[in-house]
């Protein structure tokens, strides 16, 4: 007989006949004493008596002889228990599904009250994150900023396994769903991006959501690591998983054993954040990683930490890991790749009212984005935006205002604010102006900067209190914001190291005291450059486009990333350019400064010159192009932040080719600015592609100087709108040498199609033009082939993935109508039907210049098939005709295939993946023109 057959009869007569089920599985006898006591079907003395039994089977032998000798009621309230508390007795879930157990109305008014120790440790943990994740700790130690206050959404791209952009991710709470999958078989999701675009703030945001409720409720642990802090470890250190977990997130206050059970039995109620992979530096190797067999294994944290990862411990938990761009992350087991572009012009917008409550200062800010290109485009960035706006809020509130003039606002400039804002800090608002600042802190900066410096050496972010305490550090200068606490992993007490609160920071620190010192030599100056370099030249002999900071020395360190080695040689060619003299000279005396600018120099020329000699070259539409990899952008930006033309026109006389190429090479808005500042520099014209980067409508005005030389702009899958391309028409038809314009995949509108009409009207150059994956519907693609029918230059012409359907259809069909020099158009994937396409096939019957045409994947019948066969019939110039995934079936083909009969121009007839049936009798299968 089925248990469910007995439920309607008798809970005790079930009880009693599930006994050894019960008595074996039930582990949580407080939760069933509490709510049976507190429910008055125990009394104290029943609690008493089950008690006094010393093992865990005969305490709940004697709950059962109670619970039968009471009743019905008590039995059904037993069950209920059992029910209601599912984490407590998880064991029991097949016996409670195979008695269909259903409570009676009277048991469902009892509130239930859960003290297990799985749930009471979830609290714990959703208390202690909601606590930490209030207020945002990156900066200074003396103020507490709300998170809620300061966060914002910025850019969050889901990149493909290609580095493509398969759209963008809309909020937080998609960040395991199946948008943007590509391995159905990894369970991390990958962020990354350069520093500063507020991965770890995000990390913040993502368990402030869970600790208050607003997402992943499924989520029962979340625990959170900074891969950084595994420094902490020794090289013998080992632990099992349970010990990683709870000694390094919070304790479980009851049965601590109870609950690592329950999230080895379900791992995906857990939720893993791992902030920083790239600063993971230990004495541990990838190459040898001690296996695990079971979750009770003890290994390096290191080895648990590559485990979870990869899904050998817990599989099936969810796991969020992040890292700066460029750090190389095994494709095994990430499910998902976001990577973080930072502030778009909306972004900004939105940041800027939660950063100033005052209306009247909300818009002075905005004014001076407004009026500086230059100014917005830093502050796309999110890290270098928040101290920009840190150091506005300080003079605002001194009533003072910041140097934030027409001219261009170096990084170097924005750090040197943000340092001046935190001396001033101690002194109660009083401001002394930068130079006297400077001067007073000395010793501070020295110091500080001594710190920083030997952390470098050894990729060391976090410093213990032994090493604050052998600098002599004041306690007043740690208090100043630079540095924060971090809690230590090493059993100490909480608090006892320091961080700074970036690790950008702690790279400016770097070289401010590599500069200031008087005792430090040329050699250690420069030494940085020399790192860098010999990773570029990896990177040039293994022709790689992953970031300069990706560094490949595996067998020294797999985690390890240069990018703030970059910063530090970018922020030394700022100190000692030739404007930042007047302040440095309070610091350091004028002949050691001179000795160190000449040696800067020189080797700025040496970096030059050996870079661009192992540039690989090629031809490519008749120009010279030379593929430059990600180390060019740095040596641009350290090149533009020394603001020295001379240097400038000498990397330009180096060049060598007439096309650069900067695709993915993680070039953002502000690196356009130094582009354009070498580009300015160069003497004739030349071709520019900075396909797939994150330049923005920011990068695009920071390229205004040197569009007059530009012949080739090729800005594809940039994030670029409608207000990008209106400076686009501005600048190129002023210059009118525009010959290639790519825009493909960005964010254009109708409203942005007037501005490609106008480049098309009067830039009597141009010859090639690609719109592809934008937002045209049938109002931009009018617009666009009207401008079209007038030019009797462009010959190119890619609009694949819009919308323009048969209205722009029709416009595009009156545009190649008799066209002179029209011979490449890709009209695919536009959501055109049949009478789109017979617009189309009578104009061709009055064209002779169209070679190929793509209309692959739009919603052609065969009643297309007849337009295009009679168009065939005329048409004897048009090679290659595409019509890939439409509808097109057998009865179309053959007619396609008639029309061929009397066509001797068309080399290909292309028709994948239409609904066709093959066999040899088709008419159209032996017509060898038609591809299917």
């Amino acid at each position: 007989m089925e248990l469910n057959q007995l439920r309607p009869q008798s809970y005790v007569h079930l009880v009693t006949r599930s006994r050894e089920t019960l008595v074996s599985l039930i582990r949580n006898i407080k939760c069933l004493l509490d709510n049976l006591l507190d429910h008055g079907y125990f009394s104290p003395e029943d609690s008493e008596i089950v008690l006094q039994f010393s093992t865990r089977a005969d305490q709940v032998r004697q709950i059962l002889d109670l619970v039968q000798s009471k009743g019905e009621e008590a039995a059904e309230c037993f069950i209920y228990v059992l029910y209601k508390v599912p984490e407590a007795y998880f064991d029991l879930n097949p016996w409670l599904a195979e008695i269909d157990f259903q409570p009676s109305e009277q048991i469902q008014s009892l509130h239930i009250t859960n003290n297990d120790p799985v749930t009471l440790y979830s609290k714990k943990l959703k208390q202690e994150l909601c606590s930490d994740s209030k207020f945002v700790k990156s900066y200074s130690l003396e103020e507490e900023l709300m998170l809620q206050e300061n966060y914002v959404n910025g850019v969050m791209e889901l990149i493909s396994d290609r580095n493509e952009n398969l759209g963008q991710l809309k909020d937080l709470g998609s960040l395991f769903d199946d948008n943007g999958v590509i391995n159905e078989e990894g369970e991390t999701t990958f962020i990354y991006g350069d520093a500063g675009m507020g991965k770890t703030l995000l990390i913040q945001k993502l368990q402030n959501m869970w600790a208050k409720g607003e997402g992943y409720s499924d989520v029962k642990f979340f625990f959170r690591f900074r891969c950084r802090t595994f420094v902490f470890f020794n090289a013998d250190t080992v632990l099992s998983l349970k010990d990683l977990l709870f000694r390094y997130n919070c304790h479980p206050n009851h049965d601590p054993d109870e609950v690592f059970r329950y999230i080895l039995t379900f791992p995906e109620t857990v939720m893993f954040t791992f902030d920083g992979f790239d600063e993971m530096h230990s004495s541990f190797h990838l190459s040898n990683i001690p296996e695990v067999s079971l979750p009770t294994d003890t290994v390096h944290p290191a080895a648990l930490f590559m485990h979870l990862l990869s899904g050998k411990l817990l599989k099936g938990s969810r796991k969020v890991l992040t890292a700066r761009t460029g750090c190389q992350v095994s494709g095994k087991f990430v499910r998902k790749r976001i990577m973080l572009r930072g502030f778009r012009a909306d972004n900004l917008l939105e940041y800027t009212n939660l950063f100033f409550k005052e209306p009247s200062v909300q818009m002075s800010v905005l004014s001076h984005l407004n009026a500086n290109h230059n100014f917005s485009s830093l502050c796309s960035i999110p890290l270098f935006c928040w101290i920009i706006f840190k150091s506005y809020e300080h003079f605002h509130f001194i009533n003072e205002s910041p140097e934030f003039s027409s001219r261009s606002v170096t990084l170097t400039d924005i750090f040197l604010l943000i340092v001046e804002v935190y001396l001033n800090l101690s002194t109660k608002g009083t401001n002394r102006g930068q130079a006297e600042t400077y001067r007073r802190g000395k010793e501070t900066l020295l110091l500080i900067g001594k710190l920083a410096y030997g952390g470098m050496d050894n990729s060391c972010f976090v410093f213990d209190n032994d090493t604050i305490t052998s600098l002599k550090i004041p306690e007043q200068d740690l208090k100043l914001g630079f540095l924060r606490t971090v809690k230590s992993y090493n059993g100490g007490e909480e608090n006892s190291s320091f961080e700074f609160f970036h690790v950008t920071l702690q790279s400016f620190f770097t070289a401010l005291f590599l500069v200031i010192d008087s005792g430090t030599s040329t050699t250690e100056l420069l030494k940085y450059f020399g790192h860098c370099a010999h990773s570029q030249q990896e990177e040039v002999s293994g022709n790689l486009m992953s970031c300069i900071c990706a560094k490949k020395h595996k067998q020294v360190d797999p985690f390890a990333n240069n990018d703030h080695l970059q910063f530090i040689n970018l922020f030394l060619c700022g100190l000692l350019s030739k404007p930042k003299q007047v302040l440095l000279r309070h610091l350091v005396p004028s002949s050691v400064l001179k000795v160190k600018r000449k040696a800067l120099k020189q080797q700025l020329f040496r970096s030059v010159k050996f870079h661009l000699k192992n540039l690989p070259r090629s031809k490519f539409m008749g120009y010279n192009r030379v593929h430059a990899l990600t180390h060019f952008i740095w040596m641009a930006r350290c090149i533009c932040e020394t603001q020295c033309e001379k240097v400038g026109k000498l990397v330009a006389k180096g060049i060598c080719a007439d096309y650069i190429k900067l695709s993915f090479c993680g070039a953002s808005s502000s690196d356009c600015g130094a582009i354009s500042f070498l580009l300015n520099q160069y003497q004739k014209q030349i071709a520019l592609e900075l396909d797939n980067n994150n330049i923005n409508d920011y990068g695009v005005k920071e390229l205004i100087p040197c569009f007059r030389k530009l012949t080739v702009v090729r800005l594809s899958v940039n994030q670029i709108t409608d207000e990008g391309v209106k400076v686009l028409a501005e600048e190129l038809t002023k210059h009118k040498v525009i010959k290639f314009l790519g825009l493909y995949k960005n964010l254009i509108t109708d409203h942005g199609a007037k501005h490609v009409a106008k480049i098309i009207l009067e830039c009597p150059l141009l010859q090639y033009l690609k719109l592809g994956y934008n937002q045209f519907t049938g109002e931009g693609g009018r617009r666009i082939a009207q401008a079209l029918q007038k030019s009797t230059s462009v010959c190119d012409v890619g609009m694949w993935g819009n919308r323009i359907g048969d209205e722009g259809a029709q416009a595009f069909a009156e545009a190649i109508r008799n066209h002179p020099c029209l011979k490449d158009l890709s009209l695919a994937c536009n959501g055109m039907t049949s009478v789109g396409g017979a617009y189309i096939a009578d104009a061709l019957q009055h064209n002779t210049s169209l070679r190929i045409l793509w209309l692959t994947e739009n919603q052609f019948t065969d009643d297309v098939a007849q337009s295009f066969g009679e168009m065939l019939k005329v048409n004897q110039t048009l090679q290659h005709l595409w019509l890939v995934k439409n509808h097109i079936t057998n009865y179309g083909a053959n007619i396609l295939a008639e029309a061929l009969d009397h066509n001797t121009g068309l080399e290909e007839l292309c028709l994948h993946n239409n609904p066709l049936t093959l066999d040899e009798n088709e008419p159209f299968q032996m017509n060898s023109r038609i591809k299917t």
